[in-house]
Order: structure tokens, then sequence, then C-alpha cells
């Protein structure tokens, strides 16, 4: 190594060691700690939780954001049921739902797009969901780009009143396209668990159709299903290979309605391993479907960082 080389090297190392360095959240020391998550009246809140600090991050209302963009994604908020149609005519022709076929991406896994995502540069047709007493939010036509310091947002009602063009300098945030607010949840690697209704495609009774749920959506975490009894799993029972970065691995099946009873039940021995935000392995098993007065829809969870 030439003495200019060296030089250039110590001078890399010692900026290098200037970086602050990212710590691992350390969790306290816990046992089968419980949670109860208040859904909220209507049922419809989101919550966001860290297994790691062990407490609620956040709340929210899923009416308070329709896209969440991050430096890797541009997602659509599924905490709604959203669903999108790729257009099929320029910008100033797309103005009707004519002939398009919207999908809710609940399973989108194929052209490297992960669940719920959108691809840049494309033209999309959006059906923003319904809100809280269940009436239609409409439509609006969306496109995204990325530049080298942000995104560019551009989006208009269907029936092209209210064109806006939105260039934001930043590359993690939530952004509500009808009254063109930019606001911030947790991100990913904030919270491990965010709880809520979505829309997914499942089979009841040899019925398959979209189906709007109560379930759980994974944050930055990963997770796999061991079917045992969560008392007798400890660290020897994890098993990184059997991660899955799927979103919706946990999902909505850890429960079922039971007919006779009319009510929610939740089915035994269904223990998830997870790889938290600070890939510590933890176990986690639903107890509960029903708060302090007997309501359905409010979850009781207990976990253990192993």
């Amino acid at each position: 190594m030439n003495y200019l080389n060296k030089i250039t090297f110590v001078f890399v190392v010692t900026i290098i060691s200037c970086f602050p360095k990212e710590e691992k959240v350390e969790p306290s020391p816990r046992i089968y700690q419980s949670v109860s998550i208040d859904a909220g009246p209507n049922k419809n809140d989101v919550v966001f939780y860290s297994l790691d600090e062990g407490k609620i991050v956040a709340k929210a209302s899923p009416m308070d954001w329709d896209l969440h963009i991050t430096p890797d994604e541009i997602q659509i908020n599924y905490f709604r049921s959203m669903s999108v149609a790729n257009a099929t005519t320029n910008w100033e022709d797309t103005d009707d739902t004519t002939g398009l076929s919207f999908s809710f991406l609940t399973d989108q896994l194929n052209d490297s797009l992960t669940q719920w995502e959108l691809l840049e540069d494309q033209i999309y047709v959006v059906n923003m969901g319904f809100d809280n007493e269940y009436n239609s939010m409409g439509f609006m036509v969306l496109k995204v780009d990325r530049t080298s310091n942000g995104v560019v947002l551009k989006y208009k009602d269907l029936d092209g009143n209210n064109e806006f063009v939105n260039e934001i300098v930043e590359d993690d945030f939530y952004f509500n396209l009808r009254n063109d607010t930019k606001l911030y949840l947790p991100k990913t690697k904030e919270y491990d668990l965010a709880l809520g209704k979505y829309t997914d495609y499942i089979t009841v009774d040899d019925v398959s159709q979209d189906y709007t749920i109560y379930g759980l959506i994974l944050g930055d975490a990963s997770a796999y299903l061991l079917n045992d009894d969560f008392e007798k799993i400890n660290a020897s029972n994890f098993d990184q290979t059997q991660l899955s970065n799927r979103k919706d691995i946990i999902g909505w099946d850890w429960k079922r309605f039971n007919l006779d009873k009319n009510a929610y039940e939740i089915l035994p021995d269904m223990t998830y391993l997870i790889s938290t935000n600070s890939a510590y392995p933890c176990k986690l098993r639903f107890v509960d479907y029903l708060n302090d007065q007997g309501i359905s829809g409010h979850p009781t969870f207990e976990y253990e960082i192993l």
C-alpha cells in the first residue's frame, strides 16, 4: 500500500468511526407479558405495538392516511381496504372505471413487489375504500415518482377535478391524498405488530371471496407458526430458517367463529415465533378476543422474549 493510499484509508476509517452505531433496543426482562388491545368503539382503530419496548407506540384511525411512503416501498393503506387498478389510458383520459380490474394487493408477491405495494411511474385508479360509517370514499387517480431527494405525488379526483402535484423531499412518511397533507405515524422499524381491519381473500364453508377481517400485520419483524404448546416452547425451538417476511403471516386465522356459541374463539396451540425489529427471538399467542364488557374485536395476546 503506497503512502497516498494509506492516508486515504486512515481518513475513511476515521470518518466512518464518527458515525453513530445503530443499537438494538434492549428488551426489559419480562415473562408472559399480557397485552389487551382496545380497537375503539367501532373496532376501527389501528394499534401499533413494539415487542422490544413492551408498549403501544401509537394508535390511529385508518381514515388518517392513504399512502405510506418508505425508502423501499409505496404502500396503500390496507387498514382501510383500499384497492387499485392499473389505468389503461393516459393521465388526461383516465376519468372512469370502465373495464378496470381492482385488487386489494393482499397477495401481491411477484415482479419484486411486496404486499400492498405500488409501482413507481404507473397510473392507478384508486378505490379509496370506506369511512368508519361504511360510506364509499370514491375514486382517485394517482401516480408516484421517485426523485433523488424524495417523491413526486400526482393525484386528482376521478372526474378530473382537484388535481395536485406535490413534491416531497422525504422518503419515509404517511400521506393523506384527500386533504393534501403529510403526517407521521410509526415507521415500520419502530413497531413489530399493527392490529386492525383489512381485506383478505379467504375461504369459508367452501366459498372464497374478499372479506374484511380483524388481524395482525407485521412491521419489520418476521415470524412463523409453530403448532405447539406455548408454555413448552423455548429458545431451542426457534428456527431462523422458517421465518417469513410476509406481513400477514400471523394475520387473522388464530381465531374462528363458533356458530353454536355465536362468538369468536381462540384456536389452541397456535404459537407464533417472531424475530423482533431488534432481532430478538420471541414467542406469542392470542388468548382472548373479548374486552371486559364481553364485546368481540378486542384481542389479548401474550408473549415472551426468549
